[in-house]
C-alpha cells in the first residue's frame, strides 16, 4: 500500500503536470481553490494534500475529468494520518524511509535511530534531555523498534551505513549498553542488504566533518533526496545538483572508510573492551 508521504509526492507531481499541460498558472489554481498561491506550491512540491472537493475544482480548471480517479485516490491516501509515532516534523522522513529502496547514511555521533537497541535509545534520549518524561522515552523506543522492523524485513531497503569511529566508542549508557549495541551492529553486518562501514580516526579530515546526512532512493515516487536533521527540525534537498554533491561526498566517505571485513574486526575489538 502506498504510504501517505509517497502519495503526497505523487499527487503533487500529477497536479503539476496537469496544470502545465493546460497552460494554467499557480495563480489560476489558487483562485479555483480560493486559497493562497503558497498552498498550491506546497501541494505541487509534495508537502500537502487536498480534499476531494478541492481536487475536483482543479480538475475542472484543467479540464481533466479523466484523471479524477487517480487524483482522488492519491489525495485520500495523502490525508491518512501517519502511523509512525515520531515528532510531527519527522513523520515525512520516516514515511519516506519506509518506502525507500536504498538508504545511504553517514552518522558522526550516534547509531542511526532504527539501528539502535532499546537500551541505547533510552540512554541517548535521557542523556540529551533529562527532562524527557518516561512516556516520551518509551514512545521513542517503540517508534524506533517499528522502523527497525520495517527496514530489516524481507522486502526492506538496501542500506549503506558509514559510522564515524567515535560512534562505536562513545560510552552511551555505560559499557554494557554499548557492548550490546555493538553486538547488534555485528549481527546487522551479516545481513545481505546491510553494508556497514566505520570511518576510522586514522582517516583524518574527511568530506563531511560536521554534516550527518541520509540519502533515500524512493522508486515508487521517482524521488531521490537528502535528509538533514538538527535538534528540532529537518529539511530535504532534492535538486539534481544537491543530490550529485552529496552522492560525491558519500562516495568519498565510503572510499575512506574500512571495508566490511575490517569494520567487523574493529567492532569486535571495541566490543571486547566493553565486556
Amino acid at each position: 500500500m502506498t504510504s501517505p508521504v509517497v502519495a503526497k509526492i505523487q499527487l503533487g507531481r500529477l497536479l503539476y503536470d496537469l496544470r502545465l499541460e493546460c497552460g494554467q498558472s499557480r495563480e489560476d489554481a489558487a483562485e479555483a481553490l480560493d486559497c493562497d498561491v503558497s498552498k498550491v506550491s506546497r501541494v505541487e512540491h509534495g508537502k500537502g494534500s487536498l480534499k476531494t472537493s478541492e481536487v475536483d475544482a482543479l480538475l475542472r480548471l484543467y479540464d481533466r475529468a479523466d484523471a479524477r480517479d487517480r487524483a482522488v485516490e492519491l489525495a485520500r491516501t495523502a490525508r491518512r494520518r501517519s502511523r509512525y509515532r515520531v515528532q510531527k516534523w519527522a513523520q515525512d522522513f520516516v514515511g519516506m524511509e519506509a518506502a525507500a529502496a536504498t538508504i545511504r547514511a553517514w552518522h558522526s555521533e550516534l547509531v542511526p535511530g532504527p539501528l539502535q537497541t532499546p537500551a541505547y535509545t533510552r540512554a541517548l534520549i535521557s542523556g540529551a534531555n533529562p527532562n524527557r518524561t518516561p512516556e516520551f522515552v518509551e514512545q521513542a523506543v517503540a517508534s524506533r523498534g517499528e522502523r527497525q522492523e520495517r527496514l530489516l524485513s524481507d522486502d526492506g531497503p538496501t542500506m549503506f551505513i558509514v559510522l564515524n569511529e567515535a560512534v562505536i566508542r562513545r560510552m552511551v549508557g555505560g559499557a554494557k549498553v554499548v557492548e550490546d549495541q555493538l553486538t547488534f551492529l555485528l549481527k546487522l553486518s551479516e545481513r545481505p542488504r546491510v553494508s556497514l562501514h566505520v570511518l576510522p580516526f586514522t582517516a583524518g579530515a574527511h568530506a563531511a566533518m560536521d554534516s550527518p546526512f541520509e540519502m533515500l532512493d524512493v522508486p515508487e515516487a521517482e524521488v531521490r533526496l537528502v535528509y538533514l536533521e538538527d535538534l528540532d527540525d529537518s529539511r530535504y534537498l532534492d535538486q539534481p545538483e544537491e543530490i550529485e554533491r552529496y552522492s560525491m561526498v558519500f562516495e568519498r566517505l565510503l572510499g575512506a572508510a574500512l571495508g566490511p571485513v575490517e569494520t567487523v574486526a574493529l567492532l569486535e575489538e571495541v566490543r571486547q573492551t566493553m565486556a
